[in-house]
């Protein structure tokens, strides 16, 4: 009877463990396309912090005869935000499978505010990975954006200290994309680009 007892009692370990690690699994596919950081310092002068967006290439699928990509580009959508949650920049960049670009959060996410006196010297990144549609419409005005994993992201920090600055680095922060939460950086961000006056729109750096 006790060794009945003892192999249930493993059975519904075993089922237990398997369960979360199968419902982390899928927290971690879900949150995979949606990342997160902060800007610190963007209005000293003399001084701004670096993004760098990887293409992994893990979305490549099809290569023709002599080995080059025929597929797998991604979207990095990136809608920027003061310290008061209003976007003040917002725009899509393209990247190739295995490719880099290097963003300048100060002249490339920053240097053309929808409203220069809404740009704060804290705020927000959020960046999706998303499919080209085929170009990068971070507005969701021809088609909701699809997201679709897997960029990787990291950011340089301008820390003020007691006598000038230091610069500190790390990844973005993945976390779970609600559906009124897109549909929120979709609707902001289709208010800048249907102004249609230019300013609001951030660009994409240098890379790829």
């Amino acid at each position: 009877m006790l060794r009945k007892r003892d192999s249930r009692w493993l059975s519904c370990a075993v089922l237990t463990v398997l369960i979360v690690c199968l419902a982390a699994g899928i927290a971690s596919a879900q949150s995979d396309f949606y990342y997160l950081t902060y800007y610190s310092d963007a209005l000293v002068p003399g001084v701004s912090g670096t993004v760098h967006i990887v293409n992994p290439g893990t979305a490549l699928t099809k290569i023709n005869a002599n080995g080059r990509p025929l597929n797998g580009n991604l979207c990095a959508d990136i809608y920027v935000l003061n310290n008061d949650e209003q976007v003040v920049e917002c725009c899509g960049c393209i990247l190739t499978p295995d490719s880099e670009r290097t963003i300048n959060i100060h002249t490339n996410l920053l240097g053309n505010p929808d409203n220069p006196r809404l740009v704060t010297n804290d705020g927000v990144i959020k960046t999706i990975s998303a499919t080209p549609d085929p170009g990068c419409d971070p507005t969701g005005d021809r088609g909701a954006v699809r997201p679709t994993p897997s960029l990787r992201l990291w950011a340089t920090h301008i820390q003020t200290l007691p006598a000038g600055f230091a610069e500190t680095e790390e990844e973005f922060e993945t976390a779970p994309l609600s559906s009124n939460e897109l549909l929120f950086l979709e609707n902001q961000c289709s208010a800048i680009f249907t102004s249609g006056s230019g300013p609001g729109v951030c660009t994409c750096g240098f890379g790829d």
